[in-house]
C-alpha cells in the first residue's frame, strides 16, 4: 500500500507542525489546516453572526479539502465539535484539556464524547489522558509527545546561574506549586541564582513577586534559546512531562519536576517532592547530582523523537484504510 496522503487540522504543542516536517523529510503527502479562528469570545448579534460566517467558510473549506486527501487527523476533540461537519470521517489526537477538562463540561460532553466514539481512530498524547479516553475507546492509541530533537539547541549555560520555570504561570500547570518553588529558591539563593520565567499566565504578576524575572514570549526559537541556556529547568507540577519539558530534555538541560511521576517509566529528570524542589536544584547547581546531558537527549529521542511519531501515525493510517475496505 502507498503512504496514505493525509490532512492534519488544528495544532497542539507544535504537534502537528513536527510530524509534518517529518513526514516532509521524507516525501510523504501531509499538508495542514489551521482552525477557523483563534479563541475568543463572539459577543452580540454583530460577533455571533461574525462567528457563523467565518465558521461556515472553514466548514466548506474543510470539505474540499478533506475529499483530497485519505486521512483527516484532527488535533484536539474540542475541534470535532465543527470539523466534522466538513470532514465526517477523521483520526482525532487529544491533547490535554480537551478529555481532561472540556468533556466533562455538561454543554460540551455529549459532543467530545460521540467524537471519540465515531473516530476511525484515537490518539492520547500524555499517559495521565489514558483514564478519561480509554473508557470510551479501549483501542485508543498513547503517542508519545513528539519532540524534534535536532531542531532544539544543545545545552550551554553560561555565566551567572539560572533557573528557568519551564511553564506558564496558570493553574493546570500546578501555578500553586511553582510559586511555592519559586519563593524557596529565592529565600536559599537570594541574588547569587536568577530565578526566570516567561511573562505569561494569570498568575505571572505573583511569580515576579516571589523573585522570578519574567521575560516576554518572543516565539518559539527564542524559548527554546532560554530553555538551552538554563543552569537548571524547573518542570511544571500537574505531574506530566509537557512539550515545555520535554524541549527542555532535548536539549539535555537538567530538569527538576517538584512532583512525582509515577506514570512515566525513568525519565531522566529529579522528580521529588515540592518541599525538596529546592535541594534538587540545589544537587544540581553545586554538581552533586551527575548529569550527562547527552544521555539525556538520547532518551528524549529514542521516546519521544518525532520520526517514532511518524512511524507509529503512518501505520495507524493504513491500519483504519484497510479496515475501510
Amino acid at each position: 500500500m502507498s503512504s496514505p496522503t493525509v490532512l492534519h487540522v488544528n495544532d497542539a504543542a507544535f504537534t502537528a507542525e513536527r510530524m509534518i516536517t517529518e513526514a516532509h523529510r521524507r516525501g510523504l503527502d501531509w499538508t495542514f489546516m489551521d482552525k477557523a479562528a483563534p479563541a475568543r469570545e463572539w459577543r452580540g448579534i454583530t460577533g455571533r453572526t461574525r462567528r457563523a460566517v467565518i465558521g461556515g467558510a472553514w466548514v466548506a473549506r474543510l470539505a474540499v479539502a478533506a475529499r483530497r486527501h485519505d486521512i483527516v487527523h484532527v488535533h484536539s476533540a474540542s475541534t470535532l465539535a465543527h470539523s466534522r461537519l466538513g470532514a465526517p470521517r477523521y483520526v482525532v489526537h487529544c491533547h490535554g484539556t480537551d478529555v481532561r477538562t472540556a468533556q466533562y463540561d455538561p454543554a460540551r460532553r455529549a459532543t467530545i464524547v460521540d467524537g471519540l466514539l465515531r473516530a476511525e481512530a484515537v490518539l492520547y498524547s500524555t499517559p495521565d489522558l489514558a483514564e478519561h479516553v480509554l473508557v470510551h475507546r479501549p483501542d485508543a492509541v498513547y503517542l508519545p509527545v513528539p519532540i524534534d530533537v535536532d531542531a532544539v539547541p544543545e545545552w550551554a549555560p553560561a555565566g551567572r546561574p539560572q533557573v528557568v520555570f519551564a511553564s506558564r504561570w496558570s493553574p493546570e500547570k500546578g501555578v500553586a506549586t511553582q510559586l511555592a518553588v519559586a519563593r524557596d529558591l529565592t529565600a536559599r539563593f537570594g541574588g547569587r541564582v536568577e530565578l526566570v520565567g516567561l511573562d505569561w499566565g494569570p498568575c505571572a504578576a505573583e511569580a515576579a513577586a516571589a523573585g522570578v524575572r519574567l521575560v516576554p514570549r518572543t516565539g518559539h526559537a527564542g524559548y527554546l534559546a532560554l530553555l538551552a541556556g538554563a543552569s537548571v529547568v524547573v518542570g511544571q507540577s500537574a505531574g506530566i512531562l509537557a512539550a515545555s519539558e520535554l524541549e527542555a530534555l532535548a536539549a539535555g538541560a537538567p530538569v527538576v519536576v517538584p512532583v512525582p511521576l509515577p506514570l512515566y517509566d525513568g525519565p531522566p529528570v529529579l522528580a521529588v517532592e515540592a518541599e525538596t524542589a529546592a535541594d534538587a536544584v540545589a544537587s544540581v547547581l553545586d554538581g552533586t547530582h551527575p548529569h550527562d546531558p547527552a544521555a539525556v537527549r538520547g532518551w528524549t529521542r529514542a521516546v519521544h523523537g518525532v520520526a517514532n511519531a511518524v512511524d507509529v501515525v503512518t501505520d495507524l493510517y493504513r491500519k483504519v484504510l484497510v479496515e475501510r475496505g
